[in-house]
């Protein structure tokens, strides 16, 4: 499975690919051919580019909705050396500060990074006005919403892509950022994947029947208040879910 994470060499291809489409050749400027074609063979399978059949390969930008909103964004902002604000980590800060405005603990939580990769991340983003801190959380200015558009299209890429690979037969119900819950008719045993909403709840209420397991994508640590609210994203309109929410809340003193 590749990594959400894009690397400086495949920031610079791609953008590369966006202005024209390019043969191997012209795109190995820089770099030996056969590392140019592996990092381009990564990019087809994150669904950024397509490679020509017949003698003489071209690449081009693919037509999947975070490649197009890459393209947009880089002719929107042409001055921004994009290296220095998506790749490694810092496309996963950023992710998650597009959905919810966050502080630097909560980045660190749910990334998994330390409180000073988090600040480390943020100090060119925050120079150039793309991220402002308001109350000490930090959120995507007006300004730069085409970033959010790109990485939220990336992003949902590569979860419906980790599903297909860990748990074909699985739906996302809830996604937001870097975590994303999902349905299951049978169990899935992966590291990531932490039990949660419904599928708890029938462990907490004896009274409560629910077949399907849910699961969500994360590297936190969940507390009892995490399954309760979790549960109200899978099923915010099921009466069963409701009352068995209400009754743990009063039990626990939630």
């Amino acid at each position: 499975m590749f990594d959400h994470r894009l690397s400086k060499n495949e920031i610079t291809l791609l953008s590369k690919i966006c202005r024209k489409e390019r043969s191997i050749e012209e795109l190995a400027e820089g770099i030996s051919y056969s590392r140019t074609s592996e990092l381009l063979t990564d990019l087809e399978d994150k669904g950024f580019v397509t490679k020509s059949k017949g003698l003489k390969k071209t690449i081009k930008r693919a037509k999947t909705e975070h490649a197009q909103e890459f393209c947009k964004l880089i002719t929107l902002f042409p001055h921004i050396d994009w290296k220095e604000h998506l790749s490694d980590s810092k496309v996963q800060i950023l992710t998650q500060i597009c959905h919810s405005p966050s502080n630097t603990k909560e980045l660190a939580d749910i990334t998994g990074k330390t409180n000073k990769t988090v600040r480390n991340n943020l100090k060119k983003p925050l120079e150039i006005g793309m991220v402002k801190r308001s109350k000490e959380k930090y959120e995507i200015t007006g300004r730069f919403t085409p970033c959010c558009s790109f990485l939220k299209s990336w992003r949902y890429f590569y979860d419906i892509s980790l599903i297909e690979n860990i748990a074909p037969n699985s739906t996302i119900v809830w996604q937001g950022g870097l975590e994303f819950i999902i349905e299951s008719e049978s169990p899935i045993e992966q590291g990531c994947f932490v039990e949660t909403g419904p599928s708890i709840l029938t462990k907490l209420d004896d009274q409560l029947v629910y077949r399907n397991h849910t699961y969500i994508f994360t590297n936190r640590t969940l507390k009892t208040k995490d399954h309760l609210k979790n549960a109200l994203r899978v099923a915010p309109r099921n009466q069963r879910i409701l009352n068995s929410v209400e009754k743990i809340s009063k039990e626990r003193s939630f």
